[in-house]
């Protein structure tokens, strides 16, 4: 079932496959957003399932590409401006500084006291990436 619209006024008819003209109402919308808050999704976001299948997306040629896009970068951009991206960034680098000063008091060589830090961190960098999976 296609819609007609007119474009432009001009006589030309614009087709509207019935699929996208139902994308476009509030009915659709109302429906994702039960969906979204449903707890069938929220079961799914955290299954292996849905895990595997972002992991596929990412490490895929169309996610990198994303990764590299204005959009991507936008996206990942407001991540760190927002307060969870900003809380989760100040955890980090609290952990971080006080391992790698506290080495670099101790023996005063910062080649170590990075690879402190880095060690200090590590439980946050690996659950990172087991919440991603």
């Amino acid at each position: 079932m296609d819609v007609e619209a007119s474009a432009s006024g001009a006589g030309e008819s614009l087709t509207i496959p019935h699929d996208e003209t139902y994308a476009q109402t509030e009915k659709r919308r109302a429906s994702q957003k039960a969906y979204e808050q449903s707890d069938k999704r929220k079961a799914y976001a955290q299954s292996e399932k849905e895990r595997a299948s972002r992991r596929a997306c990412v490490q895929s040629e169309r996610g990198k590409a994303y990764a590299q896009s204005e959009k991507g970068r936008v996206s990942k951009r407001a991540w760190a401006q927002s307060e969870r991206g900003r809380a989760y960034q100040k955890a980090y680098q609290k952990i971080y500084q006080k391992a790698y000063h506290k080495v670099l008091w101790d023996t005063g060589d910062k080649e170590q006291a990075k690879i402190a830090g880095k060690q200090a961190t590590a439980p946050i960098r690996e659950s990172t990436k087991a919440k991603r999976k």
